[in-house]
């Protein structure tokens, strides 16, 4: 092959390629990638078909992409230059009349609307267009008029299909979700399988709440264009509606990288949607990809929130107290709460918090508006206190919790209240100050028998909740114990129902081994009892056999069933003989 012939089928082939591709950028390619919300490959799809093939109509798509990007003024050069190109382009003249119903000028978007409706009546596109223009802007629509112009749209052009999905938002703007749902469907008649029509179903089913058919219809919008970035956007809400976080937090990543959108507005909610999900490492990255670019508070709040997460409390302080400041308005309990967090985060001194973060807690605490809410933070101040060994405030806090929301206050909430009160009184760790000599002992001691009595009245609610719980039983015979004089407890018997309510309990257990140590205490009380008061030998007989099986080497039971050996004789210079211990002395030790 000569190289002529060579060079002209090169420049053949080139020619071709061009023309492909000149073929493949079209005006209905750029209108798709509007509807699946590309909008920046539909700018440049649009300037390029603008600038290579000028003329009316190729101006008159680039100011529609304007108008959908909200650049008005923008738009009205393009369509204006549309008019220069050809005076008689309706549409251009039907661009200009939406942008003046954009910036609120009614009247002269009527006046363009009826110039050009006139002129071109018959034409579905113009009549379409101007139909539409009517369902675009919030202050400015007019669904009557949208409706009456897209029908007849449809009489000129029944396969019209983006004519159906407009007639579908101009009917929900009425709140006619069936109809609208009707009009969609007509929409999958003309054009089958359109991804934008189903996903206007599922949009009308999510805002009705019938969350499966939404799910079905958004699903379907994926299976016809997976491409379609709109359907991970609204499948996310449906997520995010159904608690299902991880799941929306996904889909709205799709919707970024699906739509290639650089919107400050939909990172922020991409942030959103991952700090829901608990995935904060990611939230701060999109928080900071939109740094600058996005004035709302909100996001001070979620830095301060998300720092906390990530263990970093000094910014999570830094911005949580910003955030307080500049928008005291949108402050709730939980801003507080986490900034107290944050503050426990940098405790140093052992205990396991910071005086200033609980105080900060509380106060969100007391901003809240569900009780249950707030008995679950004094709840969780308490267990701090608890385990700092801050009996008293442990005990208030207890308190408060479960007063707050008495009706879900659970057994364990009152077995912790219980312990607070009964620790205060063992440690002696009195919840007023008391002079420190000795004049004050009686008071201390009346203060210390109230203490456990109080933790014997919150015990109570404890086996009230749990009759089968063993535990429950011992900490009242302890608290009882601990009340009163030990002779006195034994003489009247105060803590024998519930030592015997233990052994009852714990011997039917399958593996009652595990309250070896409670029943020690237990069945040594019950057999010095019965021994003592109740005169009751075969009683006392058998709690002491059974001490004997949990506690092989005890010498008071030993001894009580005559089992104990005598101590050898002492040399008789000593002056002294061996005796044996008074048969059964054995008590409970105090607990």
């Amino acid at each position: 092959m000569n190289r002529n012939m060579r060079m002209k089928l090169v420049a053949l082939v080139i020619g071709l390629l061009a023309f492909v591709n000149v073929k493949a950028q079209t005006v209905q390619d750029g209108l798709m990638l509007i509807h699946g919300e590309r909008y920046n490959d539909a700018g440049a799809l649009f300037k390029k078909l603008a600038e290579g093939t000028p003329s009316a109509d190729n101006q008159y798509y680039l100011g529609y992409y304007y108008i959908k990007t909200n650049q008005l003024d923008e738009a009205q050069k393009a369509f204006d230059k549309g008019l220069q190109i050809d005076d008689k382009s309706y549409l251009n003249m039907v661009g200009q009349g939406t942008v003046a119903l954009g910036k609120g000028d009614r009247a002269k978007a009527k006046e363009l609307f009826d110039q050009a409706e006139k002129k071109k009546g018959k034409d579905a596109e113009v009549l379409f267009r101007i139909g539409e223009a009517y369902t675009l802007f919030d202050k400015t629509n007019d669904p009557a008029e949208a409706i009456r112009l897209l029908d007849l749209a449809i009489k000129r052009d029944k396969n019209l299909a983006d004519a159906y999905i407009a007639k579908g938002d101009a009917l929900m703007l009425r709140n006619e979700g069936g109809n609208a749902v009707t009009a969609y469907e007509y929409a999958l008649t003309a054009k089958p399988n359109y991804a934008l029509a189903h996903n206007s179903i599922g949009s009308i089913y999510l805002r009705g709440k019938n969350y499966n058919l939404a799910l079905e219809n958004y699903k379907k919008a994926i299976e016809a264009d997976p491409n379609f970035a709109p359907a991970y956007k609204d499948l996310a809400e449906l997520y995010f509606l159904a608690q299902k976080f991880k799941q929306a937090a996904e889909n709205f990543d799709l919707y970024i990288q699906k739509s290639g959108t650089t919107d400050p507005e939909m990172k922020l909610r991409a942030a959103q949607f991952a700090f829901t999900a608990d995935d904060y490492a990611k939230s701060l990255q999109l928080l900071e990809d939109i740094k600058g670019k996005i004035n709302n508070p909100i996001t001070l709040r979620m830095y301060g929130w998300s720092y906390f997460k990530q263990n970093d409390p000094d910014k999570a302080i830094q911005n949580l107290n910003e955030f307080l400041k500049v928008a005291p308005e949108k402050v709730i309990g939980d801003d507080y709460k986490y900034l107290g967090r944050a503050y426990n985060q940098k405790a140093t001194d052992g205990k396991g918090y910071d005086s200033t973060g609980m105080v900060y807690i509380m106060k969100g605490a007391d901003m809240d508006t569900s009780k249950s809410e707030a008995a679950a933070t004094y709840k969780e101040v308490a267990a701090l206190y608890y385990a700092a060994k801050d009996y008293p405030n442990a005990a208030n806090a207890y308190s408060k919790g479960i007063s707050l929301d008495t009706a879900k206050a659970s057994a364990n909430d009152y077995y912790y209240t219980g312990l607070a009160n009964f620790q205060m009184a063992t440690a002696n760790v009195l919840p007023v100050k008391t002079d420190s000599n000795y004049a004050d002992s009686a008071k201390i001691a009346t203060m210390r028998r109230e203490l456990f009595l109080k933790a014997d009245s919150i015990f109570a609610t404890v086996t009230q909740k749990l009759p089968d719980w063993p535990y429950g039983y011992y900490w009242r015979a302890s608290t009882l114990y601990n009340a009163y004089d030990r002779q006195e407890n034994i003489d009247k018997g105060i803590s024998a129902p519930y030592y015997q309510k233990l052994t009852e309990l714990a011997e039917k257990d399958p593996d009652p081994s595990k309250y070896k140590n409670y029943l020690k205490l237990a069945y040594g009380y019950l057999a010095f009892y019965a021994q003592t008061t109740l005169k009751d030998p075969a009683k006392a007989k058998e709690y002491w056999e059974k001490l004997l099986k949990v506690d092989p080497d005890n010498a008071s039971a030993k001894e009580a069933l005559g089992l104990a050996v005598a101590p050898a004789a002492q040399p008789a210079a000593t002056g002294t003989t061996g005796t044996k211990a008074k048969a059964g002395t054995a008590t409970p030790k105090k607990k």
